[in-house]
């Protein structure tokens, strides 16, 4: 069985019934709830009547995010089929279009990938499997959540511009795999399982989900200037060369500071001080072909 969670303005577009058709053969069940613990209830009862049962993201990295956040047994494989704005989840694991999708869970098979996890101050525990930041790009995000058009990684870079104004940076404490305290002023922090996020912004370039390790990029404080000249240079990886920019593999990491925003996968998951740890095969996911495999 597969039960399909739906980004909730495809339910009536003509792409989405395409795909149901396409789907027929596989008897999908539609997921009915909207929020974590309703999604959650909804399919331990499936999964109870069919212990072959796959759950599907028909979205992009935010409906993903709430599927994995609504997973009551990580034992459950998830899959993706891209029909979000971003989609970088989706590009890593090689599905581009959702004809793609289709054809991964026709012949396709569920690997073990690595997770990260948030924790907040408050105690709970957020699940994520591409990049979670603060800062500067926390901020863009905020701003680019607020937009209906345009879609992508357009709407990124307009927010983008639109927040440099408000430009600043951070006082953060910073420790790595609970070894020594780095404090410092941070424009933002980064942290990987994957490597992009904001439809093809590959702020972690090298981040491998599959090898134990989370990439972390930190970008110092910078000026408005400067980080208009470093930032085009995020599309390939290349801001990782500039010398206000330096990256860590860590397993575990703590961000502590004043309340700031916190997302993860696009989404705003709380508000900082937080602990972010990486959870080896955390995660049972369907894949056409992964950017980094062993």
């Amino acid at each position: 069985m597969i039960a399909l969670l739906v980004k909730p303005k495809l339910h009536s577009t003509k792409r989405f019934k395409k795909l149901l058709e396409e789907l027929e053969s596989l008897n999908p069940v539609i997921l009915n709830e909207s929020d974590c613990s309703s999604i959650k209830r909804e399919i331990a009862a499936l999964w109870k009547s069919d212990p072959d049962l796959t759950v599907v993201a028909c979205g992009g990295d935010g409906t993903f995010h709430l599927l994995l956040n609504s997973l009551p047994d990580m034992e459950i494989p998830l899959s993706l089929i891209p029909m979000g704005t971003g989609n970088d989840l989706a590009r890593y694991l090689g599905i581009k279009k959702p004809r793609s999708g289709v054809a991964v869970l026709r012949s396709g098979h569920p690997v073990q990938m690595d997770m990260g996890t948030i924790e907040l101050a408050e105690g709970s525990v957020i699940r994520f499997a591409g990049i979670a930041s603060c800062g500067f790009d926390a901020q863009v995000n905020e701003r680019a959540n607020t937009y209906r058009v345009p879609a992508g990684t357009l709407k990124y870079l307009v927010a983008l511009v639109a927040e440099l104004t408000h430009l600043n940076s951070r006082d953060l404490e910073i420790t790595e795999d609970r070894r020594e305290t780095k404090s410092g002023q941070f424009t933002l922090v980064a942290v990987g399982n994957t490597s992009s996020y904001g439809g093809g912004l590959r702020m972690c370039p090298t981040a491998n989900a599959y090898d134990q390790q989370l990439e972390v990029t930190y970008v110092a404080k910078v000026s408005r200037r400067l980080l208009v000249r470093v930032l085009p240079k995020v599309f390939w990886g290349g801001h990782t060369k500039h010398r206000q920019v330096t990256q860590s593999l860590v397993n575990h990491i703590e961000i502590k500071g004043d309340s700031f925003p916190v997302y993860a996968d696009g989404e705003k998951v709380g508000n900082g001080p937080i602990a972010i740890s990486l959870h080896h095969g955390g995660m049972r996911v369907w894949q056409a072909r992964a950017t980094n495999t062993p």
